[in-house]
């Protein structure tokens, strides 16, 4: 067990470090006034899944966000890094498996999009459940609010998700947020 935790910490240290170096980082701190993003940006998606309950009319069409089946994961700024108790959220992640779509509610604008291609592995966890580490590549299909200059752009996720065998999913990934041909 304790290499099966190394491992994940290992992964979560080197796909951060890896981001960090690949990305310019755009923080949008509320001054009063929201300024939509210029460039591409980075959240991290960081707990234990839980049912959605009633969402918020995000102003988005595609999803049914209040379907009942949807699960919700809350959304850090990537410069908090591994969130501890004091951080603050910024946003909700919501999925459906077997849906292939997923919204960010990012507080001034929200996102829809669609799940792509993954490659990534499945390990188990040395307890009955399993972790899959890998990328998924979703299409942004809807955004809005301060966020619809990011229409028809691109979500690439750096993923540590484990499924525990008593049932809870947990979640560890990075969502690399960039504007259609990957412009700002």
């Amino acid at each position: 067990m304790k290499i099966i935790k190394n491992l994940k910490f290992a992964a979560l240290a080197a796909l951060a470090v890896t981001l960090l170096f690949l990305t310019s980082i755009t923080q949008a701190k509320d001054h009063g006034k929201a300024v939509p993003p210029s460039n591409r940006f980075v959240v991290l998606l960081e707990g234990t899944y839980e049912p959605a309950g009633v969402v918020p009319d995000l102003g988005l069409v595609l999803p049914h966000l209040n379907n009942g089946r949807y699960q919700k994961v809350p959304i850090y700024h990537i410069d908090s890094g591994v969130p501890g108790p004091t951080d603050e959220v910024v946003g909700t992640f919501y999925v459906l498996g077997g849906e292939g779509m997923c919204a960010y509610d990012l507080g001034k604008g929200a996102l829809t999009a669609k799940f792509g291609p993954s490659d990534g592995v499945v390990i188990p966890d040395g307890e009955g459940g399993t972790y899959f580490i890998g990328t998924v590549e979703l299409d942004i299909l809807e955004a809005t609010g301060i966020y619809r200059s990011f229409l028809g752009g691109h979500i690439h996720m750096v993923d540590v998700l484990h499924r525990t065998a008593a049932g809870p999913i947990i979640e560890h990934c990075f969502c690399y947020i960039s504007k259609e041909h990957g412009k700002p």
